[in-house]
């Protein structure tokens, strides 16, 4: 009984880790489908997770954090749609400006409002939500139950876009202006608007990832604390095959090597 206690909690830990992540697939798989590469996931999440922190701190509420970052997460992928689909500037190149910039805004914002540069104020994050009746099983419970709510956001997430992508119109037209965006033009779409759409909507799932990195379990922002989160939802997206629950296993599997880590270290 100790050994599935212990494996209980293991899991529970790696759901955790992988939640910020898994927003960050989500970004990736949804813009890349509408046919544009987002490689600036890491400098989004960097950049939101500060934003959130700001949120929270003055109001003293993490849903407004959480609101926060995912505006600045939309408002780096606005940077990005804008040059590379209206501007048919070099993705790639983009993105990596993206990931020199959000890091570098946000050092400098924290120097202008807290005078730090290495590490925010406390700020209010998410409490644990225990679902009733299921909190009270043993070995399930600790596994299902138990997280703060934006990581059940999260969950919801990748569910509804996994239907939203494979079970809708909606869905078709965005698979399909990847794939051949010369067809769907001919049905008098506009690509342009489809593509910026994605776009903004994977945007908003990664600053929603930084939100989840800054207030599910620190409680605080510090520089770099993403640690190539960003580029491992980059990895996992192509691993997951594109798909959004493909990519969360694939991030699961990373969330899964990280709590191993952190138990043989410990």
């Amino acid at each position: 009984m100790d050994f599935w206690i212990s494996f209980a909690n293991f899991f529970a830990s790696a759901i955790r880790l992988t939640a910020p992540i898994a927003l960050g697939t989500l970004a990736c798989t949804i813009s890349e489908r509408a046919g544009v590469i987002n490689i600036g996931i890491e400098g989004s999440m960097l950049f939101s997770g500060f934003l959130a922190a700001v949120g929270s701190y003055y109001t003293g509420s993490p849903w407004v954090g959480l609101l926060c970052g995912c505006a600045a997460g939309a408002f780096l992928a606005l940077i990005l749609g804008v040059l590379a689909i209206y501007c048919n500037g070099q993705q790639i190149v983009i993105g990596i400006g993206l990931n020199l910039f959000g890091p570098g805004f946000a050092y400098m914002l924290m120097r202008a409002l807290w005078d730090t540069t290495g590490i925010s104020p406390w700020v209010e994050g998410f409490q644990a939500v225990n679902i009733p009746l299921l909190s009270r099983i043993p070995i399930a419970g600790t596994i299902l139950s138990g997280y703060p709510a934006c990581i059940y956001l999260g969950l919801l997430a990748v569910a509804v876009m996994q239907y939203l992508l494979h079970r809708t119109a909606w869905g078709l037209r965005i698979r399909a202006v990847g794939e051949n965006p010369a067809a769907v033009a001919t049905l008098g779409i506009n690509v342009y608007r489809l593509r910026m759409r994605a776009v903004l909507l994977g945007g908003v799932f990664a600053g929603m990832g930084g939100a989840v990195m800054c207030l599910s379990s620190a409680n605080v922002f510090v520089n770099d604390m993403s640690a190539g989160s960003g580029f491992m939802a980059f990895a996992a997206n192509q691993f997951g095959q594109w798909s959004p629950v493909g990519g969360y296993l694939a991030t699961l599997l990373f969330g899964v090597m990280q709590a191993l880590r952190m138990r043989l270290q410990s």
